[in-house]
């Protein structure tokens, strides 16, 4: 899903229905703050009803909390497969 704001795109989301992984959701910075993140959040859980899950960095604070506000747990502890940087894996169910 893409969302726009006058015509500009200022997000998107994607996840897979069938693995439940919700692989990118990114909002454009000038659209922090204005529940763009948490409408595309709401469309990732239209998608994938049964559930969400998702990797995010481990020092990725702002993007953990917003997670965490939305009702996903931390489940387990991961690294980026291209960085190696640690990364958390975090559940949603509903």
């Amino acid at each position: 899903m893409l969302a726009e704001r006058d015509g500009a795109l200022v997000g998107f989301v994607t996840v897979d229905p069938n693995t439940h992984y919700l692989d990118q959701i990114v909002v454009a910075p000038e659209a922090w703050g204005a529940e763009v993140a948490s409408a595309l959040l709401a469309e990732a859980r239209r998608i994938s009803p049964d559930g969400l899950e998702l990797k995010v960095n481990a020092d990725n604070a702002r993007a953990i909390r917003f997670y965490e506000k939305h009702g996903f747990k931390i489940s387990a502890q991961d690294v980026n497969e291209r960085s190696g940087a640690p990364v958390h894996v975090m559940s949603w169910r509903p």
